[in-house]
């Protein structure tokens, strides 16, 4: 077999930003276990394996590392959604994965639980804004997936692309919040629910067979 070639050096990431990344990882571990108060920068920086210097150095407080934390959890989770419709064959198939990226997915369900907490509002400052810039950038994604499935005959010629494309996203931020409750009214986190909810979505926007 050839030997594969060496990645790029340049698009590799530096050894600052690996160990930046690894310290994100560790504390995101750290929120979601103990909680916003009661984590510590020396618990962080020890799991981590670094000095609680540099954790100050890179994010100056417990309240900046907690903001980028979030952010590079959404960063994370947009990339996941980009990958899963890159992967899909159909654009049925692609919305049937940003479902499962977005309700199946749950070990992000830990961190958002203790980012909802009542003693992480300082973890809270400015994560509505970056909620709704990652929402804004899904709905783009929702809209070119639609008009991608009208355009190849998947979807029906008559939908109305922005309207579905706001429901759905609607749909996306009721079942995440559904799925953080304590105690849901109704347990719909199942894998034979996530089937349902994707086929019950798909067969409304498919296109009706000719006769």
């Amino acid at each position: 077999m050839a030997a594969q070639p060496l990645a790029d050096p340049a698009l590799r990431p530096s050894r600052t930003e690996q160990r930046r990344l690894r310290i994100l990882e560790v504390a995101a571990q750290c929120f979601a276990k103990n909680g916003f108060a009661r984590t510590r920068i020396d618990d962080v920086a020890a799991a981590a394996g670094v000095s609680r210097a540099l954790v100050y150095n890179h994010f100056g407080s417990k309240e900046g590392l907690a903001r980028e934390v979030q952010d590079h959890m959404l960063e994370e989770w947009s990339a996941a959604v980009d990958r899963a419709l890159a992967d899909a064959p159909t654009c049925g198939d692609a919305l049937a994965a940003w479902l499962r990226v977005n309700l199946a997915d749950t070990k992000r369900r830990p961190l958002l639980l203790a980012m909802s907490a009542d003693d992480a509002a300082p973890m809270r400052l400015g994560f509505e804004e970056s909620a709704r810039r990652a929402m804004a950038e899904w709905r783009d994604k929702l809209v070119a997936l639609l008009a991608q499935g009208v355009s190849r005959g998947e979807f029906r010629a008559d939908l109305d692309i922005e309207t579905t494309a706001e429901v759905l996203r609607a749909m996306q931020v009721g079942l995440i919040a559904h799925l953080l409750s304590a105690s849901p009214f109704v347990d719909v986190s199942g894998e034979r629910h996530l089937r349902a909810a994707a086929e019950l979505l798909i067969a409304g926007l498919r296109r009706a067979a000719p006769g």
